[in-house]
């Protein structure tokens, strides 16, 4: 995965893990001594760098391996079935009965009754005796329904699968106004309003319809969830949260060894207790995946009551000193905002040519929102930016939200040139001339009227999911027509915009081989019945498929870049540090244009995980 597209025969890696030499077998046995231990792969194998997720969340992804959360994720489609959690559910009503408690008791210890993952632009509503009401949307009037499947009695709160939206009942708001003002009823606090956040009220009765948008609307549920219960210590004391929950966690951390991920970027750690948090559980003995993190930029800033964040790496750098082993965690060198909310959840701000379509899933929602305006990112983000010590990556679903951002960054690039790279999260809803502007402002040719913008070092991450989970209910959403230009790998390529794949973990299964399989296939499949699928499964998008080395650079060396770890990782050069992926085939025979199938790449299988030389689990 270096710049030359080198396959080489052997690597040698010495005691603290750093690669010193890559070629032919011959030339790198040659000066070692006979103690050198040989580890050669079977027939068939082959070894890459260690795959790297550049943007997941890592502790809600941990929250919903928890027993006393119920995960309402719909199924995954017939390539990816048999990763499948059970009890999947494509349907919204029976999903949300599966919540209700049972009829005598109560959950140990909690209030609150809390489900994960719904998502109700792809899971139908369905037919359930739970409720009556079969016809009016889920999303015009979740609290409802809530209350009708799940609980009236008890706080419920659901998170959508985006993460970008939550549902809640009347006893939620209840629960969270009495913390606060001491009375049932209450408006949305200016910590979600200044934030982006919205609790949704019926234009009509001006009253709360259970749709929450945007995660700074959640938090005040998180919080009132109560300091000694598992859920809330996730916001009010996360280390804790770690503490409590490790056993039940361990699963899902090897899963994700066992995708092949040696490093995953967080994208976005809220406070200082979840930065430590993160750290903790990275500092865990024979902990199996580097991690970084991006602070949210509000967090970051500080306030009357927090002081400011600074940025921070690991604790020695194997570049610099001869004696260091890299460290397990990274640090936090980034600062995270969000622009907008989610394609599939109705709230990408869009911009002409696209808009969502009446009627469908999006009714009315029309171009969608946006958190910030241009300018409130400039204020936000300059005292920040002018400090030059921080990467900044914006989350921008809609190509009116990139074009927000661009505008952003221009202003304070040219009142201040920054050195660091800069990542435009998502670019899902693809539009050329934002994908021509990032190519510009790399290349230092943007223009704001007369004045040229500073060379600026923009890069793109795409969760390609969208295209195989969401592509079929986006067609919906968007038009068939506007949705062939989601996660736009031939801009990328004609505009030389650097381009990565991520999870966004919880929204997506964190496994960089099935990205690879999306991004060179780009099949859809549809929802809730997959049966009706057509065959040959649908192409979203053909224009935009990747080749198996693109996708295949876009899981190691890219984020390496992204995230300024490519002194360290992403490639397997000398002087790098030696984390490593075996596989049981190689991907690049895959690819359709040298006769393979690329339906299979998912099917490869990984055999183990190297950091700093060493393995992650098992032996040899």
């Amino acid at each position: 995965m270096d710049d030359q597209g080198t396959i080489a025969e052997a690597v040698s890696v010495d005691k603290r893990g750093r690669i010193l030499k890559v070629g032919t077998e011959e030339e790198v046995r040659k000066g070692l001594n006979a103690e050198v231990e040989p580890i050669r792969l079977a027939e068939g194998q082959v070894l890459m760098p260690g795959f790297i997720d550049p943007h997941i969340h890592l502790l809600p992804t941990l929250l919903q391996s928890l027993p006393v959360t119920h995960n309402l994720a719909p199924c995954l489609p017939p390539p990816y079935k048999a990763a499948n959690s059970e009890g999947c559910q494509n349907y919204v009503l029976p999903a949300l009965k599966s919540m209700r408690p049972p009829s005598t008791g109560k959950l140990e210890g909690a209030e609150f009754i809390v489900g994960m993952n719904l998502d109700p632009s792809r899971q139908a509503l369905g037919s359930d005796e739970c409720s009556k009401d079969k016809i009016t949307p889920f999303m015009d009037r979740p609290m409802q329904y809530l209350e009708d499947c799940v609980n009236r009695d008890r706080p419920v709160l659901v998170v959508d699968q985006s993460g970008h939206l939550a549902y809640v009942n009347q006893k939620a708001f209840e629960v969270v106004c009495i913390e606060m003002t001491g009375k049932k009823e209450c408006d949305a606090p200016r910590s979600v309003t200044d934030n982006g956040g919205e609790w949704v009220k019926d234009s009509i009765t001006q009253k709360y319809t259970g749709l929450l948008r945007e995660s700074p609307a959640f938090e005040p549920f998180f919080q009132a969830m109560g300091k000694g219960l598992l859920l809330g210590l996730m916001h009010t004391n996360p280390v804790q949260f770690v503490k409590e929950s490790e056993k039940d966690i361990l699963q899902t951390i090897q899963a994700l060894r066992a995708a092949g991920l040696t490093t995953v970027a967080d994208g976005g750690l809220a406070s200082k207790g979840q930065i430590d948090a993160v750290k903790f559980l990275a500092e865990r003995p024979n902990f199996p995946l580097r991690i970084t993190g991006l602070v949210r930029d509000n967090a970051a800033s500080g306030d009357a009551k927090h002081p400011p964040i600074l940025p921070s790496g690991p604790d020695c750098d194997p570049t610099q000193d001869t004696q260091c082993k890299l460290p397990m965690w990274l640090g936090v060198g980034g600062i995270k905002l969000w622009v907008d909310g989610s394609t599939q959840g109705c709230t990408a701000q869009l911009a002409p040519p696209y808009k969502y379509q009446d009627p469908g899933h999006c009714a009315q929602a029309g171009e969608g929102r946006s958190d910030f305006t241009t300018d409130q990112i400039v204020t936000r983000l300059k005292d920040l930016w002018n400090t030059g010590a921080w990467r900044f990556q914006l989350h921008a679903n809609g190509n009116g939200a990139n074009q927000t951002a661009i505008d952003a960054f221009t202003q304070l690039q040219m009142q201040k040139v920054n050195p660091h790279r800069l990542l435009f999260i998502h670019n899902t809803v693809g539009a050329e001339t934002i994908s021509e502007q990032l190519g510009s402002m790399r290349k230092g040719t943007l223009f704001v009227g007369e004045k040229k913008v500073p060379a600026l070092d923009a890069r793109v991450t795409h969760l390609i999911g969208h295209v195989a989970y969401w592509g079929n209910a986006l067609e919906g959403m968007l038009g068939k027509e506007g949705a062939q230009n989601i996660d736009p790998i031939a801009f990328d390529r004609q505009y030389e915009v650097p381009f990565s794949f991520h999870s966004d973990s919880m929204v997506t299964p964190s496994r960089p081989l099935w990205f690879v399989e999306q991004a060179v296939t780009r099949r859809t499949w549809t929802y809730p019945d997959f049966t009706k699928t057509p065959n040959p499964v649908p192409v979203l998008g053909a224009r935009h498929v990747a080749t198996v080395e693109e996708a295949l650079r876009a899981i190691t060396v890219e984020p390496a870049r992204q995230h300024e770890l490519d002194a360290w990782l992403g490639s397997i050069e000398e002087g790098k540090v030696a984390d490593f992926v075996v596989l049981g085939a190689n991907p690049l025979d895959y690819d359709p244009s040298k006769g393979g199938d690329p339906t299979k790449l998912s099917q490869i299988p990984v055999i183990q995980t190297y950091l700093n030389g060493q393995p992650t689990v098992g032996s040899h």
